[in-house]
Formats: C-alpha cells, structure tokens, sequence
C-alpha cells in the first residue's frame, strides 16, 4: 500500500498547529508581562483577538505557500520565512481591530511584544521540528527501499535528480540495468548493480523493495509487462513522464527529487489513513500487552510444567516486503519443534508454501490426545498469539493485515506470492475469519489476503477486529 502526500496545506498540518501555538504563547506572554495578569482571557476583546489569530493563521496558510519546502530549507531561509508568515498574521489582526474600532483599546505595547515573541517561538519551534521530522524520515526503519531501472548510460543522472533533494522518504538501494547482460561502464554510485532481466527479477522476488522506478523504455508491451509484474507482487512503480503506459490503476502525478512522475500502486492511502490505522495500533497494543501482562500470570507456570523451556517462542518471519524481523508467541511447541519440522512434511494438510498438521505432535500435550495439553488449550483458545502486540507496538506488525511467513516459505515464494507481504503482517486478517482451517490451498489464502490489501479502509479493519473477536470466543478456526 502507498502512502499518498497529503494535498496542499494539509500536508504540513503538524507545522500549522506549531504556529498557531507559538502565536499563542507569544500573545499570552505579551498580555502577562504588559498586564501583570496570568489570565488574558477574561477581557472579552482580548479573548476574541486570541481566537481571530488562530483563524487569521490558518487564513495566511490557505493561501500562502509559507510552508513549501520547509524541510530543505537551511535556518536563514526559514528565518525569513518565518517573518514573513507572522508578519502576515499580525497586521491582518491590527487591520481587524481597526475596522471594528478597537485599536485604541488595544495595547500597542501587547501587540509589538506578541509580534516579536510570536516569530521567535515559532522560529524555534519549526528548527526543533525539522529536526524530529528529517531524523524520522530519513532513519534506515522508515525509509522506503526503491529499486531504478534505468539504461546503462543514464543511472547516475537519474539518481542525481532523485538525490536532489537532500531530505526524503525514500533510498535507492539498487539499480536495474535490462539492457545489457554484462556490465560495460562503471556507474559512479555506491549502489549494488544488477545486470539483465534475470538478476533483475530474482533481486526483486527475494529483496526487500517497496518501490521502482522505471526511467527506461524498450518497447510499450514490454513496458506494460513489467508495471503488471511489479504490481502484481505488490510494489508501487514510479513511471518517468515520458515512459507512459496505458490503463495504470490509483495514478497519482508527483514530483520525486527534481524529476516528475506518475506513480500506480495496486492500493494507495492518504497520510491521514495511515496515521489512524497506526493510531489504531498503538492503542490496541498497549491494551493487548496489559492483558498478556496478566495471561503470562497463568500461562508461564502451565508452560515451564508441561515442557521445561522459555515462556515465550521467538522466530524470524518476514514482514512488509521482505524486511525480517523477530515474532513472539507465548511457547506451546515443544522446544525442538523446529528439528522435528522436516520429519511431518509429508503429512502437510495444506497446498503450498504453508505448513498445517492434525494432532500436531511438536505441540505442548498433544501425546494426551487430540486437543489435549497446555499447548493445543494456548493454540485453541489463541492466547498464544497475544505478545505479538509487542511487534504491534514496534511497529513490525499491524492489528490486521497478513499472517507474515517463515524465512523458509518467503524464500520459496513465486512473484505473486509478494503481494501478501505489500502492507504490514497483522495478527488477524481476512484468513482467519474466513475458517482457516477450512482453507488448505495457499493460493486461496494469497487471493483473500490479496482482496484485504486492494479493498483496505479502516471500516474493513473494524470489521475484521469484530469478527475476530466473535471467532475466538467462539473457539472457532484455531487448533
């Protein structure tokens, strides 16, 4: 799923609401030192000019473009930026005193003092900021990971325009050279480079990549080929303006660096979107890890009993695109489950690259017969899914999305198979209310998974959550 930007001024909504704060701190600051009064807000005028310079900010932002750029800006721009907006702010609020004639009431000495602290405090504020944003957006964690396909010649123009901009949410870490087999010219970019359509593929099936940008071109149906491929394993393409094909679903016109592009994406969600579904998460994690807080009480003594061992089972899964990272389950296999995998392949219920066994002998009590055991009571009742809310507050994982893979199985995938792995792996999904143990063909499990990611929205989440819920207590789809 990609990330629209947000239109407009809604874009920088987090640096809008600094500057109407600042403005108020500066006019309270102005009022308390002027007055002697810690509270400017009982004299009617004073309470209806605190208002009007809030609303008079936001005016100014509608329709000024104060805040384009604002992260490339150094501090000297954005000193004179910031003089400029609150200058702004301020006169249209004196011009408003003076056409309902209260400017003779009003302290000259309040109005100057709130100038002056206004553009100083908002000035802090935004380099303060800028800080916190350009750290988050260029960590390794939050960077998309973007793959060019360029012509042998034109790679190291195609990332200067693209690197033009010194702060962004993306990193090239790999170019794609389709039009030769071997490398010719050294391209000047410490970027690994992958030569022909074939290392080019196997790159895209086993790398972590969220993106790629296409800024070559052989023929239209070629063209056309590759944009089906990437979108169908989930990737979001970045088309160079010149290299249009036809019939590309969610298009969106940006600018990337210094180069304008159409970018297609088989799902895309505005920022806000992505804001509350990670909201969504937070919330829902630090209420999952209370109530694992309070299941670890009982599940801890039954577990160290039944099987000498840890509590808690960790193992790689693959996440969002490809990105490894470590899943925790209170422990109800055995603690040489994984040796004894390869010995119950043949009895595999399912169809595919998943792996699902009747009367699982790894788990913890299964010799006692089928659904017996402390580990088939974690399985069945899913209490032994409840510390992923741990990945949930990492952010690894989402309250709903995909059921992540094993390393073993992800390196089995085909192309198709990636677009599983488009949005973050979730504790439940559509799978799951869907009787997943009614489900032994993978291909199904990726088709449901593939209708969660195109028809995604918050009502679906909710849906899925709710219907989770009823599925568990209801003991149903689990063993």
């Amino acid at each position: 799923m990609y990330k629209k930007i947000n239109p407009g001024w809604i874009k920088h909504w987090d640096f809008e609401l600094l500057d109407v704060v600042c403005l108020e701190m500066g006019f309270l600051l102005a009022y308390v030192i002027r007055h002697r009064d810690v509270f400017p807000y009982l004299p009617h005028m004073y309470l209806r000019l605190a208002i009007m310079l809030a609303a008079f900010d936001l005016v100014v932002v509608f329709f000024t473009n104060n805040y384009k750029s604002i992260l490339q800006r150094n501090k000297t721009q954005e000193m004179v930026a910031v003089v400029q907006h609150i200058t702004i702010v301020e006169l249209i609020l004196l011009l408003f005193e003076y056409l309902i004639q209260e400017s003779n009431d009003f302290s000259r000495s309040v109005f100057f003092m709130s100038w002056g602290f206004g553009m100083a405090f908002s000035l802090v504020g935004r380099l303060f900021l800028k800080k916190l944003v350009r750290k988050r957006m260029t960590s390794v964690k939050n960077q998309s990971r973007m793959m060019i396909l360029v012509t042998q010649g034109h790679a190291g123009q195609c990332i200067r325009q693209l690197y033009q901009k010194t702060w962004r949410s993306y990193r090239v870490t790999a170019i794609g050279v389709i039009d030769c087999q071997e490398k010719e010219d050294a391209i000047d970019a410490d970027i690994p480079v992958l030569f022909g359509r074939e290392h080019v593929l196997e790159y895209l099936r086993q790398g972590v990549v969220d993106e790629v940008y296409i800024d070559t071109f052989v023929n239209r149906e070629e063209l056309n080929r590759q944009v089906d491929l990437f979108l169908g394993m989930g990737i979001t393409v970045h088309i160079g303006m010149g290299f249009l094909p036809e019939n590309l679903p969610n298009q969106i016109v940006e600018r990337m660096g210094d180069a304008y592009v159409v970018t297609t994406a088989v799902k895309t969600a505005s920022g806000w979107q992505i804001a509350l579904k990670r909201a969504v998460d937070i919330i829902g994690a630090l209420v999952g890890l209370l109530l694992t807080g309070i299941i670890f009480l009982f599940a801890a003594p039954a577990i160290k009993i039944a099987s000498p061992g840890p509590v808690f089972f960790k193992q790689k899964r693959v996440g969002k695109n490809g990105r490894v990272f470590y899943m925790y389950k209170f422990r109800s296999m055995h603690v040489n489950a994984e040796e004894m995998l390869p010995q119950l392949m043949e009895q595999n219920e399912m169809q595919g690259l998943m792996f699902k066994v009747e009367n699982d002998p790894r788990i913890i009590g299964s010799e006692k017969g089928p659904g017996k055991g402390i580990g088939n009571f974690l399985r069945k009742t899913s209490l032994d899914e409840f510390p992923q809310f741990w990945n949930v507050l990492r952010g690894e994982m989402s309250l709903v999305g995909t059921r992540p893979p094993t390393v073993n199985e992800y390196e089995q995938y085909d192309f198709h198979h990636k677009i599983r792995l488009s949005m973050k792996p979730g504790i439940t999904g559509l799978w799951q209310i869907s009787g997943r143990n009614d489900i032994t063909d993978f291909d199904k499990v990726v088709e449901l998974d593939t209708a969660y990611i195109e028809n995604w929205s918050m009502i679906l989440d909710i849906k899925i959550l709710f219907k989770t819920v009823a599925v568990v207590l209801g003991r149903k789809g689990s063993r």
